[in-house]
């Protein structure tokens, strides 16, 4: 059974561009469906935002169903997406439990995949080697990053948050005088960008892996969500090794040998 892509209505509320998505029933506790956030700003190659190449998760979750009954998938920002399920009106959503720094209970499903983070810059910016004083980071809004966590605190290292990997790299890749910038992103993701962009390729540099962490889905732990943390552990067990899961990750770039064992 193929999963329910419930896409919201989508509505324009600022001039950056950043989208919202329709209201969501009261609580999870009244659905019977398990509801799963995924990323609306995408995080490929894991979620493209593309409806005839959509990543692997909304791929993975097609052969994933609770108690005989797909899941219902819904694009959601990620800031949106982590109250909605402190207060149940999801249940499950993209995460790594390394990367998480809310302070509600939650329920993890094994890893689905490494995700190696790198540094990258412009080919003529000025590379962080001695510690990241003066230096500009281009992130994403909504996540975390674990190995700079402590110079962004202390105002050591300054941040300009985008909306997607795409941003990020194409600001990287428009040179600047004495350029001290620099992104930290899932290879994957750049690899997956530079397919459809060359100028990701001429114009930036990769540079070494700077923290890895394992993929995850994260569950709350109202009834659904705990019942779908469970069948869903014991499904993946299955999955982690099939021919199906292999030719998904394959589609996409990745190796099985990327599934955490």
């Amino acid at each position: 059974m193929r999963t329910i892509c419930s896409l919201f209505v989508l509505l324009l509320v600022s001039i950056s561009g950043h989208s919202a998505v329709s209201p969501l029933p009261p609580t999870g506790s009244e659905l019977s469906v398990l509801r799963v956030a995924l990323p609306y700003n995408a995080f490929p190659p894991f979620v493209t935002g593309d409806p005839e190449r959509p990543g692997v998760l909304p791929e993975l979750l097609t052969h994933f169903t609770l108690n005989g009954a797909p899941v219902d998938v819904d694009y959601i920002p990620e800031e949106r997406s982590k109250k909605l399920i402190s207060h149940d009106r999801i249940q499950v959503r993209m995460e790594s439990e390394s990367w998480y720094r809310g302070d509600s209970p939650m329920c993890w499903s094994p890893g689905l995949y490494w995700v190696k983070d790198v540094l990258i810059t412009h080919q003529d910016a000025v590379v962080p080697t001695q510690g990241y004083q003066d230096f500009i980071m281009l992130g994403r809004f909504g996540y975390t990053y674990p190995t700079v966590e402590e110079e962004l605190t202390q105002g050591q290292l300054q941040q300009k948050l985008f909306y997607s990997e795409r941003e990020m790299l194409d600001a990287l890749a428009s040179p600047v005088k004495e350029d001290r910038r620099f992104a930290l992103m899932s290879l994957p993701a750049i690899r997956w960008l530079q397919l459809s962009n060359p100028k990701f390729i001429t114009a930036l540099k990769v540079h070494q892996v700077v923290d890895t962490a394992a993929l995850q889905l994260q569950f709350n732990r109202s009834a659904l969500g705990l019942k779908g943390c469970a069948q869903f552990r014991d499904f993946f067990k299955r999955f982690r090794h099939s021919t199906e899961y292999r030719s998904i990750l394959l589609k996409y770039g990745l190796d099985i040998k990327g599934v955490p064992q």
